[in-house]
């Protein structure tokens, strides 16, 4: 953002903010997410994944180790079966992904998507500082994307602060494409087995690509998801007229009518249920975040002790 715009509240990202929640989180303890929790009621439980084991050295294959660990390069090099050896991992790689496509920049009541998103990585950063993990991050936005490696110091969350509040522009409006995908692809590059993924995103454009990144993802890493969403996405309309954008034509809804309320109902639905379809697929814990709502008290019900 330039130094000379004035800030908005609930929709600026500003660097002091995103410091300043360190002040909110007495209440709230980091601990592995003990649930997968949904908007609805009925949720199931699942269990996370990830080997939290470091790489240590490649020996000769015995019989009875498990071949998803087999050192495919030195096999090729020797002619000899070996397997790798990994050792428990004392600190843990900690990494914030956050998703600001053009469809984050949105929001009908208290703050954007885009702000909470970002207010979400803050306290979950901060939480990990807290903890002595090993924390990095990676942003896309609509025109650009960053990528802060794990380091021990706060120094690396400061960075992903400063990253969030310079690539947080409103976008124009030939910048609507999800970029979801993208990062999902980022994150398979520069992840390393055993890293906690908190992957914080509206999940706009959540498809069958996004579903075989997942999959590799969460194969050896602890993947959760932070889903913001507006109230709007997921509650009835109130009766009135909306202009709204369809397929890139601009339309009227008028949700007073019963065909219009079924439409809308329908796409909520189908939004709400696919995502909880996908991460429900991978046992990744899903974690609804009202943009429409602080941030401090949604999580400390999820991640309290």
């Amino acid at each position: 953002m330039t130094a000379d715009r004035d800030t908005i509240p609930g929709i600026s990202i500003e660097v002091h903010d995103l410091i300043g929640v360190r002040g909110q989180l007495p209440a709230i303890g980091l601990q592995s997410p003990r649930r997968r929790t949904s908007i609805r009621p009925g949720a199931r439980v699942y269990r996370n994944r990830g080997r939290g084991m470091e790489y240590e050295e490649s020996r000769a294959y015995v019989s009875g180790d498990d071949v998803r660990t087999m050192d495919w390069r030195v096999m090729a090099r020797t002619g000899d079966a070996h397997t790798k050896i990994f050792a428990e991992e004392k600190e843990r790689r900690y990494l914030l992904a956050i998703d600001l496509s053009a469809s984050m920049f949105f929001g009908t009541h208290y703050s954007f998507k885009s702000w909470t998103a970002s207010h979400t990585a803050a306290h979950l950063g901060w939480l990990a500082s807290r903890s002595g993990d090993r924390l990095g991050g990676l942003i896309v936005a609509p025109q650009s994307h960053c990528e802060v490696r794990p380091g021990k110091t706060r120094t690396s969350l400061l960075a992903v602060f400063h990253h969030l509040a310079g690539i947080s522009r409103i976008p124009q409006p030939d910048a609507a494409e999800s970029r979801l995908n993208f990062l999902l692809q980022e994150l398979r590059r520069v992840v390393k087995p055993g890293s906690i993924v908190n992957l914080i995103s509206d999940f706009v454009g959540l498809d069958e690509v996004s579903a075989e990144h997942l999959s590799t993802l969460t194969r050896h890493n602890e993947v959760n998801a932070f889903w913001i969403y507006d109230k709007i996405e997921t509650a009835p309309w109130r009766p009135g007229r909306y202009p709204v954008r369809i397929d890139d034509a601009e339309v009227d809804l008028y949700p007073g009518s019963a065909r219009t309320r079924q439409w809308l109902q329908q796409r909520q639905s189908d939004y709400r249920e696919g995502l909880e379809a996908l991460t429900g697929r991978f046992d990744i814990p899903l974690f609804p975040i009202s943009c429409n709502r602080p941030v401090a008290a949604q999580l400390a019900q999820y991640l309290g002790a």
